[in-house]
């Protein structure tokens, strides 16, 4: 990729993509004419390399920050990845379970569902997508791919806390995102999506002052309140809208492509 001037971070669910994971008619020729314009066009997302997205491959996006931070890949170029080895795994694995609380584990290779642990809907929604995208396996002893990346947990906030402890006390430590009706995102401590920012803008040498960051959940605040242009969707909760710079309409209302144009950036 030739140097970009500027830099757009995007979320992508509810943020590119409408809650319905529709995309927008408007979405991408918006984006190619930032490309245009010298900007870097950069996916800045919770979901694991597992979870990739191929609608995106159209619009020519130039580099991934991965599971919140975890694996950051520029111009087919991994930066930085983070995952426990299996001996380490193996250990996390069974704090999770000695907590007692449905846990979707979200891995480079695949979404990982423990058959031990309790059932919860939310995790059942997890695993009815991942079924859909193939990419759904259940946790089996000796199973070499399984990695502890990041984590989704579903029980009340004590519970979470304790749980966090125990990682903590094995050497793993990890903060928790409330995702609503009890859902928590874990992510390694230290990650984040401006982590990710930071990593790709130095390495382009790119100054934070010409960083953009689109999102619409608490786990988008991060990179949202780290650069000086946060831009919250239309869809966000007023606590994210209240801490952003700017505030566009809906994905479906073409949020992105309003959200641009008032920018100047297209």
């Amino acid at each position: 990729m030739s140097l970009p001037e500027k830099l757009l971070f995007f979320d992508i669910d509810g943020t590119l993509f409408d809650d319905e994971r529709r995309l927008p008619a408007s979405v991408t020729p918006a984006l190619r004419r930032a490309r245009e314009r010298s900007c870097g066009i950069i996916i800045n997302t919770g979901r694991t390399l597992c979870n990739g997205e191929p609608r995106l491959d159209e619009m020519g996006v130039d580099g991934w920050s991965m599971g919140c931070g975890t694996r950051v890949i520029l111009g087919g170029r991994t930066l930085q990845a983070l995952e426990y080895d299996a001996e380490q795994s193996r250990a996390m694995l069974e704090v999770f379970r000695k907590a007692g609380m449905s846990t979707v584990y979200e891995c480079d290779t695949a979404m990982y569902f423990d058959p031990q642990c309790p059932p919860h809907p939310a995790a059942e929604g997890f695993r009815a997508f991942a079924d859909q995208r193939g990419i759904s396996r259940d946790i089996r002893e000796g199973d070499p791919e399984f990695r502890c990346v990041k984590m989704f947990v579903f029980g009340e906030e004590k519970r979470v806390k304790a749980l966090l402890d125990s990682l903590r006390d094995l050497g793993a430590p990890y903060e928790a995102i409330p995702r609503g009706d009890l859902g928590w995102e874990l992510v390694p401590e230290g990650c984040s999506k401006a982590l990710g920012i930071e990593v790709i803008r130095k390495a382009l040498g790119v100054p934070l002052e010409n960083c953009y960051a689109f999102g619409d959940s608490e786990n988008d605040l991060s990179m949202l309140c780290h650069v000086p242009h946060g831009v919250a969707m239309g869809n966000a909760p007023e606590e994210v809208k209240a801490r952003c710079a700017y505030v566009t309409d809906r994905p479906e209302e073409d949020g992105i492509a309003h959200a641009l144009e008032k920018l100047g950036l297209i």
